[in-house]
């Protein structure tokens, strides 16, 4: 079979024809084998092959989590199909990353809000396919403290035990120092708390926020106490935490080594 030179009308490839084959409707291999399709995810009409559906990487992607993303978190189904999904799917980031990262919500409150039944593939992969960070076990623990979602579990090697107060109390204290004075204020039938409550402060020495969760707290004085020996205590952290309480109106005494100090 005789054969020509031409041009394909839709790429410009130099290609060989049949001679007697017109130059004007002459078409390359590969754009022989492609499709004007309409992409079954954002609707826009694309060439591709016979049997592709979506245009591009990021539908692809989109089109797998967008049902997950309809049945738990208000996605706009009549927004799917349509040139407007990829702005459905960034509304719906930025409602997460802004109850994650600026409201420090958790995964679980998350779910919870949401009603949302797997917490590790929240953040293993809803949260990877919306490009939302996530935190490390460092910045989860430390906003959990710093929320009052958790209590700080104690050290091991300190001397650790329940008591029972004057008024029938259970409390726990970490230390020998702790209990010698829950044993003074029993005696005087003084009514305090335990690890009350967590206080949000600032470390100057980490240039960060900490949470500081006080020894001791009496309801009557409104006071904060802590307790510490010479050898535990870190004089400009205890500044920091004492700087706190005090801003937020409670009172503070420092005790250490049996001795009511100032710093």
């Amino acid at each position: 079979m005789d054969k020509k030179k031409a041009k394909c009308i839709s790429c410009g490839k130099e290609i060989e024809i049949n001679k007697h084959s017109s130059d004007k409707k002459c078409k390359c291999i590969e754009c022989q084998n492609k499709y004007k399709n309409i992409c079954i995810n954002c609707g826009k009409i694309f060439i591709g092959t016979r049997h592709q559906k979506l245009c591009s990487k990021e539908c692809v992607k989109e089109y797998k989590f967008i049902p997950t993303l309809i049945k738990y978190f208000n996605f706009d189904n009549s927004k799917w199909h349509t040139n407007q999904v990829h702005e459905e799917v960034n509304k719906i980031k930025n409602i997460l990353y802004n109850l994650y990262w600026n409201e420090h919500k958790s995964s679980s409150e998350i779910c919870k809000i949401y009603n949302y039944p797997n917490i590790g593939n929240l953040t293993a992969k809803l949260f990877t396919y919306l490009n939302i960070p996530s935190k490390t076990s460092k910045q989860a623990n430390k906003e959990n403290y710093l929320e009052g979602r958790i209590k700080v579990i104690s050290c091991p090697n300190y001397q650790q035990q329940w008591h029972t107060t004057w008024n029938n109390k259970e409390v726990y204290l970490h230390s020998s120092y702790e209990l010698d004075y829950a044993k003074e204020l029993d005696e005087q039938k003084v009514n305090y708390e335990v690890e009350y409550f967590h206080i949000k402060y600032f470390d100057t020495q980490k240039q960060e926020y900490r949470c500081a969760i006080p020894d001791f707290y009496i309801p009557s004085t409104n006071t904060i106490i802590e307790i510490k020996s010479e050898y535990t205590l870190d004089r400009q952290n205890m500044k920091d935490k004492m700087k706190a309480y005090l801003d937020l109106g409670y009172n503070f005494k420092l005790i250490c080594d049996h001795k009511e100090i100032l710093i």
